[in-house]
């Protein structure tokens, strides 16, 4: 009798290897996130601004929580001028600035995210079963690699950037001075901040992300092989068809700004340089943009603001200065991005059509996806099997609605200081509402989980069985009958 055709796994691997290898899988997705981090500042011309060996390390920071700290040492106005400050003069006065970057590049995020997993699950297809000890050490290897490399990539991400003119300029004549003149606040005190990256923050939302990464992995991964008792644990079996449905459906939403980041680029090679700058929007935070528009329809108002301040003009009055405050009426803007009605729809009208297709698909998919309830089982369930899965889409897709919408957010604020007294700022902003995102979601998905899988039910009722011409149509005169 011939032998079996079935491929034989390969061993499991030792500790040390799989310990290795989830290390190797944070390598992989560092080095991809630092790729597209790099490519996009060299779309958006920022290697004028300043070394790229320093900002990319501070973006890779930045895709996983970290927040830059911003600080330009002092600069000293020049001695023995006399200006908008109402002749001062001799020592100088002590110029300084100040602020924080907060704001996550979520397309990095995903790149990262993608390859990690890919790395750390994909390897156990073709092995025999990992036992609960060789799974913990690829996880402890992926950690302690973490731990290592974004503490280096926190210590690099710190240096100088030079500011754009026109801010320099609107400071200086905001407080008074001529933005570089002979007098006041000279612009060239202004020209350029230090910046830093948060060590301890980095270091911390970078080993919560491998964790969240690795755990939602262990209950989505499909067609790999997890420790016996993880694979049939009544929580992977449970939220399995859910989890690995929505993880496909986020993967192929935010596949669509990589490709439109891919076609500005190639754009931008025959075409104006404002393709290139689009591009670098794109793998940066096309992502950002993805979930600004789908939590839209929501009902989460999302506002993009700039707001200009000042203490300044009544030191400055003092002094007989005549600038105007940072914060004049003329200098605050704000933005409802939900109302936007470019393409001649409101944006949360968009995002609700599209959101009402996507859930209703998932809930389609995953009840496809979940085995069918013996009679035993059927009997002691407490709920029926379309409003499980209606309460269990409605759980994932609000607490995840949540988590995009506090990960899309982003703010910066600059300030700046004279002899030790706030002189004023700037504030800029993208904000919304993350409870009722996250309440309207729950909502919204477990109506559409509950009638996607409704749908599949009467399909599967009414698609013809395979058989012999006779027994066909006994079995469709029964199911006809029922």
């Amino acid at each position: 009798m011939p032998a079996s055709s079935s491929p034989v796994p390969a061993p499991r691997g030792s500790v040390g290897r799989h310990a290795l290898e989830g290390g190797a899988a944070v390598v992989a997705a560092a080095l991809t996130m630092s790729a597209c981090g790099a490519t996009a500042a060299l779309a958006l011309g920022a290697q004028s601004s300043t070394a790229l060996s320093r900002l990319v390390p501070a973006l890779l920071s930045m895709s996983v929580g970290g927040h830059l700290t911003l600080d330009s040492g002092s600069a000293a106005t020049g001695g023995g001028r006399t200006g908008a400050l109402g002749g001062m003069s001799g020592g100088g006065l002590t110029l300084e600035l100040g602020g924080q970057v907060s704001a996550l590049p979520l397309t990095l995020t995903f790149l990262g995210t993608m390859v990690l997993a890919l790395g750390f699950f994909r390897p156990l297809r073709r092995r025999g079963r990992p036992t609960p000890d060789l799974l913990w050490a690829r996880f402890g290897g992926a950690l302690a690699t973490t731990l290592a490399l974004f503490t280096g990539a926190a210590l690099l991400g710190r240096g100088t950037v030079r500011l754009p003119k026109g801010l320099t300029q609107g400071m200086g004549t905001a407080t008074g001075g001529s933005g570089g003149g002979t007098g006041g606040i000279p612009g060239a005190g202004l020209s350029s901040v230090g910046f830093r990256t948060d060590v301890v923050s980095t270091v911390f939302f970078a080993l919560l992300w491998v964790v969240l990464v690795v755990g939602i992995g262990c209950l989505a991964a499909r067609r790999t092989k997890l420790p016996r008792p993880l694979a049939l644990s009544r929580l992977r079996l449970k939220w399995h068809p859910l989890t690995s449905t929505l993880a496909g459906m986020c993967t192929a939403l935010c596949c669509i700004p990589l490709a439109l980041g891919a076609l500005a680029g190639a754009a931008a090679l025959v075409g104006p340089p404002q393709a290139a700058k689009a591009a670098g929007a794109m793998l940066l935070a096309g992502p950002n943009l993805l979930v600004v528009a789908l939590t839209s329809g929501l009902g989460s108002s999302w506002h993009a603001a700039i707001q200009q301040q000042s203490e300044a003009d009544s030191i400055l009055g003092g002094f007989g200065g005549t600038g105007t405050p940072l914060g004049g009426e003329g200098m605050n803007r704000s933005v409802a991005v939900s109302s936007w009605s470019g393409t001649g729809l409101p944006l949360w009208l968009i995002g609700l059509i599209v959101l009402l297709g996507l859930l209703a698909r998932v809930g389609y998919l995953a009840a496809a996806r979940t085995p069918v309830r013996t009679a035993r089982q059927e009997a002691d369930a407490v709920l029926g099997r379309h409003v499980e899965l209606a309460l269990r889409a409605g759980v994932t897709v609000g607490m995840a609605t949540m988590l995009f919408c506090l990960t899309a957010q982003g703010s910066a604020q600059i300030g700046m200081s004279m002899m030790g007294s706030e002189m004023g700022g700037m504030t800029a902003g993208l904000h919304s509402a993350v409870r009722l995102s996250g309440l309207t979601g729950f909502v919204l998905a477990a109506v559409c989980a509950y009638g996607g899988s409704r749908l599949h039910a009467l399909r599967s009722s009414r698609r013809a069985p395979v058989g012999p011409p006779a027994l066909k149509a006994g079995r469709v005169r029964r199911a006809v009958t029922r």
